[in-house]
Parts: structure tokens; sequence; C-alpha cells
């Protein structure tokens, strides 16, 4: 596989969301006039296109160590978010900041789990509801996380990890 591979419409589950595909990666993006439940209620949206989906991969991947220094919620058996990008699933929303920047709200939640995670209580929504809607997930540590990525000034801000119950 070359590294030049973006990523592909593989879905198109409502008329407000887009499933995209690059790898391992699955996600969501979800146009302007999607519902974000309990985010973004105040903000002027927009669409990311898979060009901004792209640089915002690209902004993650080479900064997520960085503001993940404390590791909040990611010790014992939770996973360290920046070690293990490529087992979440994420969706994407698109907004516009006081400033005029693009921001990317992402969230990610684990797309990897295996028998002993199921063990401990740990699984994934099956259903296709998280094509069709923010997924909302209480606890769980670092499963489930979000963050914002404005895109034009690269930087990634309020990361938030999911707490433990």
């Amino acid at each position: 596989m070359s590294c030049k591979t973006t990523f592909k419409i593989v879905e198109n589950p409502t008329d407000y969301s887009t499933v995209i595909k690059k790898g391992r990666v699955t996600g969501v993006v979800f146009k302007e006039n999607a519902t974000c439940f309990l985010c973004l209620q105040d903000k002027k949206r927009f669409t990311p296109t898979i060009e901004e989906i792209e640089k915002a991969e690209l902004i993650l991947k080479r900064n997520l160590k960085t503001i993940n220094q404390t590791r909040i919620n990611q010790f014992h058996k939770c996973p360290i978010i920046h070690n293990h990008l490529k087992s979440y699933r994420r969706q994407y929303f698109g907004y516009i900041d006081k400033n005029g920047n693009k921001i990317v709200y992402v969230t990610f939640n684990w797309n990897r789990y295996n028998l002993l995670d199921r063990i401990r209580g740990y699984s994934k929504d099956e259903s296709d509801n998280w094509k069709k809607e923010k997924e909302i997930v209480l606890d769980g540590c670092s499963y489930h996380w979000e963050i914002k990525i404005n895109i034009d000034t690269k930087e990634l801000f309020e990361l938030g990890i999911n707490g433990i119950a």
C-alpha cells in the first residue's frame, strides 16, 4: 500500500453523513446541518472536505503525543491514545471559530475490542448509529476521547478523555 493513500468515501448512510476509510481507519464526516448533540450549539458550522480531514489527521499525528504528555485516564488497562490512533473510529464535525479559523472537532471511539476487553466489560455499539449521530459514551477511560484541531493554525486543543467509573 502506498503512503499516498487518502480517505475514500465508502458509504452515505444519511443525507448529512458520509463514511470514509483509509487503511484501518474509518470515520464519518457530518455535514454542517447535522445535529451535534450537546456540542457546537453556538458555532458557525462547515462541512469538512476529505482534504481538510487529511490535514487534520496529519496535525493530530504530529502533535498528539505532545498534548497528551499527562496521559489522563490512560493507565492500567486503558490504551495510551497516541500509541493506538489507528484503533479508533472517528466522527468529524466542522466549525469556524471567532477568528475565522476552521476547526475540526473529532470524537474517537475504540474500534478494536478483543476478548479480554469484552470480559472487562468494554464493548462497542455494533449498530450503525455512530454513522448517523454523535456517539455519547460515559466513562470508558481512553477507549473514548475527543479533540479539536485548528487546521489553519495547525494546533490541537481541548483534549478530553473519558473518565473511569
